[in-house]
């Protein structure tokens, strides 16, 4: 279980599992109550800095998106999902594909953070506590995904199977921010989940197909939290730095079900069910302090604990229901998936009952929708894409300033008849606000994503 800055994760650990190391010291009575000082400093900054995130569970939402066709139309894909993509948005398509697909996707994202002062509040002048402006980028490429499709022949309607992995949540996080009086606070999240299915779908009748997926999902997320500053009075004067890493590996199955209905050639309606996922989560972390103590005598302490713990967290069911209209060569899609994260529930947790209230204190349900568009051009075998989603964050918090939102395009060829190459742009943004730790974050991300795939 994390929170926004993991300030807090592990700060109730005794500290006196590993010695202290003192340089030097003048009195151990002067030493307990400097290390009590400097401790309860630790746990009121990261009290403050809990509230700005409340808590934060990285597998709650974080959609990445699949397929540069599917994220060029805006993701939009329950209804009109006809690709390898489908064992992701809706098993049921997979019953329109009629020839053998491999296919093969590489991401990258670029993810900008910037920090200052909060909206709307004019700090006081000469307000050492003041935040600065200031910003971190962080940039990954990684695989995004890979499947084989094996449609089986049939005398009438479709039998169709299909393997593939695909990366579905991104865990990649960055924040910076510094203040006048020279303290700073750096974080740094990387990674995500990737999903192995084993899927497939039929036709149950001429213009119904049904399908389901069972997935295993696999993964890292890899969290640091580095924070100094100084406390100064007339009596003690000392500098402190927290340095927290934790890394935790995720694991869990579940399986996803979903139905395509066509009544006409024009109207394309599709639903899906995602039964809850339980993820197994071993965690790794550490911790390290270091405290300068300049007054009223110089030494030095330095602290440091690490340990390992095994964890569960259930997600919820989650519902999608999608709409296309295909005009020929014009076609539309809008899809909403909806999620209760009230429901989230951890297991094997020292501290389960508190993290569970927690859940019912911060989160709140999540309507996610999608809407996107894609024209073709025959002659030269060429398909224009733009869309449009909103993935809100699921917090019941006034911290939300600017919920996220994105934009999308693409562009997908035609070769030879037998290959086809899609690329898609997204970007997105939000914007957080905390008022009790003086910051303001606004995030931009810009996502490319190109697929390709062949076809015998």
């Amino acid at each position: 279980m994390h929170s926004t800055s993991h300030s807090l994760c592990f700060l109730d650990v005794d500290v006196g599992v590993d010695s202290p190391e003192v340089i030097y010291m003048t009195g151990r009575s002067l030493l307990t109550i400097a290390v009590v000082l400097c401790l309860t400093v630790f746990y009121s900054f990261a009290s403050n800095a809990q509230d700005l995130g409340v808590v934060d569970e990285a597998t709650a939402g974080n959609f990445f998106g699949v397929g540069a066709r599917a994220m060029g139309m805006g993701g939009a894909h329950i209804a009109v999902a006809n690709d390898a993509t489908a064992l992701v948005y809706n098993p049921a398509g997979l019953a329109r594909m009629k020839r053998i697909e491999l296919s093969g996707a590489l991401t990258h994202e670029r993810l900008n953070n910037e920090t200052g002062p909060p909206y709307g509040i004019r700090p006081a002048v000469g307000n050492p506590r003041t935040a600065t402006g200031d910003g971190q980028i962080q940039s990954n490429t990684r695989l995004g995904s890979g499947a084989i499709v094996l449609p089986v022949p049939t005398y009438r309607g479709s039998l169709v199977f299909a393997l593939g992995v695909n990366r579905v949540k991104s865990f990649d996080k960055t924040m910076r921010f510094s203040r006048k009086d020279g303290s700073y606070g750096i974080e740094s999240e990387s990674g995500g989940i990737y999903l192995w299915s084993l899927g497939g779908a039929v036709d149950i009748s001429p213009n119904v197909s049904v399908g389901a997926a069972l997935n295993f999902w696999d993964g890292t997320d890899n969290y640091s939290w580095l924070y100094e500053d100084w406390y100064e009075d007339d009596d003690l004067t000392f500098k402190y730095k927290y340095d927290d890493t934790i890394k935790d590996r995720y694991s869990g199955f579940n399986a996803k079900f979903g139905v395509r209905v066509q009544p006409n050639k024009f109207l394309i309606i599709g639903g899906t069910i995602d039964s809850p996922v339980t993820y197994t989560i071993d965690e790794d972390y550490t911790q390290k302090t270091d405290t300068i103590f300049y007054e009223p005598e110089d030494y030095w302490v330095r602290d440091r604990y690490s340990d390992k713990a095994e964890y569960k967290i259930s997600l919820p069911f989650s519902l999608g229901l999608g709409v296309g209209l295909n005009f020929g060569n014009l076609l539309l899609a809008s899809d909403v998936h909806y999620t209760d994260w009230t429901q989230m529930e951890y297991k094997r947790l020292w501290d389960m009952a508190e993290a569970n209230r927690n859940i019912k204190d911060s989160y709140t349900d999540a309507l996610r929708w999608h809407v996107g568009a894609e024209y073709l051009f025959p002659a030269i075998g060429t398909t224009l894409r733009a869309g449009y989603y909103q993935n809100p964050l699921p917090y019941q918090s006034m911290w939300i300033k600017e919920d996220r939102d994105y934009f999308t395009g693409g562009i997908g060829f035609l070769v030879d008849q037998v290959m086809t190459v899609d690329l898609a742009w997204v970007y997105g943004s939000w914007e957080l606000n905390d008022f009790d730790t003086e910051i303001a974050e606004k995030y931009t991300t810009n996502q490319i994503l190109l697929t390709t795939a062949y076809h015998f």
